[in-house]
C-alpha cells in the first residue's frame, strides 16, 4: 500500500510538482548539452585537422627553425617508411579579375598518399600549375582551368612601380577545413620549385615532415622507430592521430574554457534547482500534513511516510532527468547543425554523438539531487504527532535567533575572500596570471560563500530595512505584506540566494565583458588608431602612390564614413637651426647642427583626420613638423627647433614637435602643398560608419581598390575595424551565451519564489481569512502577495548587482591587469534590464498564489461549519 500511496499522491499534485520538475530538465539537459557539446566541437576539430595530413600515419613537427633536405632523405630510408615529404609554407598574393587574396601555399608531396585529394581537376603536375581551395576560388571566380596571376617580387627591378607578375593555371579544387581549426594547412598547392621561389627561402628547408608507413608497420610502431632518430635534430615526432589531437586540443583550448564556464553554470542550476525542488517538497508536505497524519492514525510509521516521499522525489528525478536529457541532446544536435552551416564539409559530424556517460551522469546526477533535496522535507514529514497534526497549524512567530557561529564563519568567509580577491589582481599585476587567477577564482568562491552562508542573516536586514520603508509609506497591504517577507527568514533566504546566484552571474559576465571590450578597444585603439588603412604603397625608390581616384572608389562603397589621404614627397633635411622662433621662418644667427639626409614628409588635414582617429595623435598645426624620436635623435633635435626641409617645389621651414614614434615627418596639408605641390596621396585613412559590417566593409573596400588599380594586389588594405569587430563579436556572443544560461537559473529561481509563497499562503491562510474577514478585499490580498514577492525579488536583485559589479571589475583586473591598462566599464543599460527582470519575477510568482488564497473564503479558510 505504501508503494501505492505515493504514486496516488504523485497524480493528485501533478500540478504543483511540473515547478520541480522543470528544474531537473533544465539542470540535466545542461549537463547533457555540455558534454555532448564539447565531444561534437572537439570531433569536428579532429576531422578537420586530419584533413590537411592526407594519409600521413607520422608526422614530423619541429622545435627548432627548420628540418634541412637531408633529414628528409633520412627519414625515407628509414625501416618502416613507404613515403615522406617535407613541407614549408609562404603567403601568395593571387590575383584575377581585379580581385586578390592571400592565401598559404606549399609544395605538393610527391608521395601519393600524402596529397590532399581534389574536389574537381587533378593535381599540379609542372610549373606554372597550382591546386586551389574552394574558398579561394570562389573569392577570385576560378574554377579548373583558370588563369591566376601572382606577383614576383624578387624579379623587381630599381624603377618598376610594383612587382612583375607570373601567371598560374589552375588545375584543381580541394574542400578546404577553414583557418579556423588549423591555420598551417595550405590552400594553395604548387611545385615544390615554384612555392620555394615564391618564399624567396631554400628548397631545402621544412618545418614539418610527413610519413606513411609500409604495409604491416602500424603508426605506433613507426613512431617509436623514427623518434631516436630525430630527437637530436630537435624533431617531435607523433602518429597523426596524436598530431590531430594535439592540435585540437589547442583549438578548443578555448572551447574547453567555455565548456569549463558551463560547467561552473550547471553546478549553479543544480544548487539552484535543489533549492527549488526542497521548496516544492517543503510546500507538498504542509498541503500533505492531515494526509500524512492520518496515515500515521492507521499504522503508517515514521520511516514509512518518510520514504513513501523519497519514493515520489526519486520516480519524478529519473521521469524529469529523462526528458532533460532529451532536451540536452535535441540542444547538441541544433548546435551540429550550425556548424555544418557554417562549415559545410566531411569533417564536420552529421549527427551528435551521444555517449552512455553523456546518458549515464545526467541521469544519475539529476535523480540524486532530486532525492538529497527532497530529504529535508520527508524527515519534517514524520516530527509532527498524528494527533497533532491533525489540529489547525500554528502561525508561526516573526522571531529569529541567529547563531554565534554563523555569523563568525560568514565574517571569516567573507574576509578571507576579500584578502584572495586582492592579492589576485596585485599578483596578476606584478608577477604571474596564472597565479593571480588562480587567488582570484579561490577568492571569488570563498566570498560568494560566505553570503550564502550568512544569507540568514544578511537578507533579513536587508529586508527589514525595506520594510521599514514599506511600513511607513505603503498602504496596509505593503505594510503586512512587510512583515510576512522576514516572519520567516531561513526560507526566505534560501528563495532570495537562488535568485542571487544568477543575478549575481549574470552581472559579473556583463561587467567582465563590458570591461573586458573597453579594455580591448583601448589597446586596438593605441595599435591602429583608425578603422581601415589604405596603403602605404611602396616602390623602389620612394612612398609611391594611390592610383587616381582611389579616394572617391573608398569613399563610394557602403559602411564607410569618411576617407582622408595622406599626401607623401621626399624631401631634402638640408639644415637644423637652434632656437625657436615666433614665427617659421629661416631665423638669423642660430647654429646650424644639420647635414644632409632624405626623409618621407606626410601632409594630412587636422580637422579632417582628427575625425577619422579614434586616439589624439599629435597637436598638428601650420607651421609645425612631428618629427619622430628616431629621426630627432639623428641630429640632436629638441621641441622648438626649426627644421628646413627642400624638394623639388620649394622650401619650407617648420617648429620641430618630437612624437614617440613614426616613418616620417608629419606636417599639415597646406604645408605639405607649400613642400611639393601637387604631391601624391601615398595612404588613405578610413572611417566606418558606427552600423557597418566590419569584415564585409573591409573586403568591398579591397574590391575597390583593387578595380581601380586595376588588380594590383601590392596595395595594402589594413586596420583595427575588423579585428575590433571579431572582439566585439566573441565577446558578445560569448555573453549572450552565458546570460541566456544564467537567465534559466533566474527563472529556476523565479519557481522557487512562487513556492515560497505558496508555501506562505498555506502557512497562513486562516490569518488570510481573519484579514478577508475584517475587511481585507481579494483584491488587496492579491496585492499584498506581489509586493512580497517583489520585495523579495528586488532585494535579491540589487544585492546581486553590487557583487556583480564587484567581481566582475576584480575579475577584470585580475586577468587583464598584469597585460593592459584596464578600463573598468558598467553596463548600466543591462542592471536595468536585469532589475526589471527581477521586478517581472517577482510579479509573475505572485500570481497563483494570490488566486489560491483569494478563493478561499473566510469562513472556509477559518475551520468554521
Amino acid at each position: 500500500m505504501m508503494l501505492r500511496t505515493p504514486f496516488t499522491q504523485m497524480r493528485s499534485h501533478a500540478g504543483r510538482l511540473v515547478a520541480a520538475a522543470v528544474a531537473i530538465i533544465i539542470a540535466t539537459a545542461f549537463v547533457t548539452a555540455t558534454a555532448v557539446g564539447a565531444n561534437v566541437l572537439e570531433r569536428t576539430a579532429y576531422n578537420a585537422i586530419s584533413v590537411g595530413y592526407a594519409q600521413a600515419d607520422v608526422v614530423v613537427s619541429t622545435t627548432s627553425d627548420a628540418f634541412p633536405s637531408a633529414l628528409v632523405e633520412q627519414v625515407r630510408q628509414s625501416v618502416g617508411v613507404s613515403g615522406a615529404d617535407g613541407r614549408f609554407t609562404t603567403y601568395l598574393v593571387l590575383e584575377a579579375g581585379h580581385r586578390s587574396d592571400s592565401p598559404l601555399a606549399a609544395p605538393l608531396p610527391s608521395t601519393p598518399a600524402l596529397r590532399i585529394e581534389p574536389s574537381r581537376g587533378e593535381h599540379p603536375a609542372r610549373p606554372g600549375e597550382v591546386m586551389i581551395a574552394d574558398v579561394v576560388a570562389e573569392r577570385l571566380g576560378l574554377t579548373v582551368g583558370s588563369t591566376v596571376e601572382t606577383p614576383v617580387w624578387d624579379n623587381m627591378s630599381e624603377g618598376d612601380a610594383g612587382p612583375p607578375a607570373e601567371r598560374l593555371t589552375v588545375t584543381g579544387l580541394f574542400a578546404h577545413p577553414g583557418a579556423a581549426f588549423d591555420p598551417h594547412i595550405p590552400s594553395v598547392f604548387g611545385t615544390s620549385a615554384d612555392v620555394a621561389r615564391w618564399a624567396g627561402l631554400p628548397e631545402s628547408m621544412y618545418h614539418s615532415i610527413l610519413v606513411t608507413a609500409e604495409d604491416g608497420t602500424s603508426s605506433e610502431q613507426l613512431r617509436n622507430t623514427l623518434a631516436p632518430q630525430l630527437r637530436e635534430s630537435g624533431g617531435v615526432v607523433r602518429t597523426a592521430d596524436e598530431h590531430a589531437a594535439y592540435l585540437t586540443a589547442r583549438f578548443t583550448s578555448g572551447a574547453y574554457i567555455l565548456a569549463a564556464v558551463l560547467a561552473g553554470l550547471v553546478g549553479v542550476a543544480l544548487v539552484v534547482a535543489g533549492m527549488v525542488i526542497a521548496n516544492t517538497f517543503t510546500v507538498l508536505v504542509a498541503q500533505r500534513t492531515r494526509e500524512l497524519a492520518l496515515l500515521r492514525c492507521i499504522g503508517a510509521t515514521r520511516r514509512q511516510v518518510r520514504n513513501g516521499v523519497l519514493v515520489e522525489a526519486t520516480v519524478l528525478g529519473v521521469v524529469a532527468s529523462v526528458a532533460g536529457i532529451a532536451v540536452g541532446v535535441g540542444l547538441a544536435q541544433l548546435a551540429v547543425i550550425g556548424l555544418r552551416s557554417l562549415f559545410d564539409g566531411p569533417w564536420v559530424p552529421r549527427h551528435a554523438e551521444v555517449s552512455v556517460l553523456a546518458v549515464v551522469v545526467p541521469l544519475v546526477v539529476g535523480t540524486a539531487m532530486t532525492v538529497l533535496a527532497a530529504r529535508g522535507p520527508a524527515r519534517a514529514a514524520t516530527r509532527v504527532a498524528p494527533l497533532a497534526a491533525l489540529r489547525p497549524s500554528a502561525v508561526q512567530g516573526t522571531g529569529t535567533r541567529t547563531s554565534a557561529a554563523r555569523v563568525l564563519v560568514c565574517t571569516g568567509l567573507l574576509g578571507t575572500g576579500g584578502v584572495l580577491l586582492a592579492a589576485g589582481a596585485w599578483i596578476t599585476s606584478q608577477a604571474s596570471t596564472a597565479a593571480g587567477l588562480a587567488l582570484g577564482v579561490l577568492g571569488g568562491a570563498v566570498s560568494f560563500g560566505g553570503v550564502m552562508a550568512g544569507a540568514v542573516v544578511i537578507v533579513p536586514a536587508l529586508l527589514a530595512a525595506v520594510a521599514r520603508i514599506l511600513r511607513r509609506t505603503g498602504g496596509v497591504p505593503a505594510k503586512i505584506a512587510a512583515v510576512n517577507a522576514v516572519r520567516h527568514p531561513r526560507r526566505t533566504a534560501s528563495t532570495m540566494v537562488a535568485l542571487l546566484i544568477g543575478v549575481t552571474l549574470v552581472t559579473t559576465m556583463s561587467v567582465g565583458a563590458a570591461s573586458a571590450r573597453a579594455t580591448f578597444e583601448s589597446e586596438l585603439d593605441s595599435h591602429y588608431p583608425v578603422d581601415v588603412v589604405v596603403g602605404p604603397v611602396q616602390s623602389s625608390d620612394s612612398m609611391g602612390e594611390l592610383p587616381p581616384g582611389t579616394a572617391a572608389a573608398v569613399s563610394g562603397v557602403e559602411g564607410v564614413e569618411t576617407a582622408v589621404p595622406w599626401l607623401a614627397t621626399r624631401a631634402h633635411v638640408e639644415g637644423v637651426l637652434t632656437g625657436g622662433n615666433s614665427e617659421p621662418g629661416p631665423p638669423e644667427g642660430d647654429a646650424d647642427r644639420g647635414g644632409g639626409l632624405e626623409v618621407d614628409v606626410l601632409g594630412v588635414d587636422p580637422a579632417a583626420v582628427a575625425e577619422v582617429a579614434r586616439v589624439e595623435l599629435y597637436e598638428l598645426r601650420a607651421g609645425t613638423a612631428i618629427v619622430p624620436a628616431w629621426l630627432a635623435s639623428e641630429f640632436d633635435l629638441l621641441d622648438g627647433d626649426t627644421l628646413r626641409l627642400s624638394a623639388a617645389g620649394g622650401v619650407v621651414h617648420m617648429r620641430v614637435a618630437i612624437a614617440p614614434d613614426g616613418r616620417g615627418i608629419v606636417v599639415t596639408e597646406e604645408d605639405l602643398t607649400a613642400l611639393a605641390p601637387g604631391a601624391p596621396a601615398s595612404e588613405l585613412w578610413v572611417g566606418l560608419t558606427s552600423d557597418a559590417t566590419a569584415a564585409e566593409t573591409v573586403r568591398a573596400i579591397q574590391d575597390a581598390v583593387s578595380d581601380v588599380a586595376g588588380g594590383n594586389g601590392a596595395i595594402p588594405v589594413t586596420g583595427a575595424a575588423a579585428q575590433r569587430a571579431e572582439v566585439r563579436s566573441v565577446l558578445d556572443t560569448m555573453l549572450m551565451v552565458v546570460i541566456g544560461l544564467l537567465l534559466v537559473s533566474v527563472l529556476i529561481a523565479l519557481i522557487g519564489v512562487g513556492n515560497t509563497l505558496s508555501l506562505s499562503v498555506i502557512e497562513r491562510s486562516r490569518e488570510s481569512a481573519t484579514l478577508r474577514a475584517l475587511g481585507m478585499t481579494r483584491r488587496q490580498l492579491r496585492q499584498m502577495l506581489a509586493v512580497e514577492g517583489v520585495l523579495v525579488a528586488v532585494v535579491g536583485a540589487v544585492l546581486g548587482l553590487a557583487l556583480g559589479l564587484l567581481y566582475g571589475w576584480l575579475g577584470t583586473l585580475t586577468a587583464f591587469g598584469g597585460v593592459w591598462e584596464v578600463i573598468l566599464d558598467v553596463p548600466w543599460l543591462w542592471f536595468a534590464v536585469i532589475l526589471g527582470i527581477a521586478v517581472a519575477a517577482g510579479l509573475v510568482a505572485s500570481v497563483l498564489p494570490g488566486r489560491r488564497a483569494a478563493k478561499a473564503a473566510p469562513v472556509a479558510a477559518l475551520g468554521i461549519r
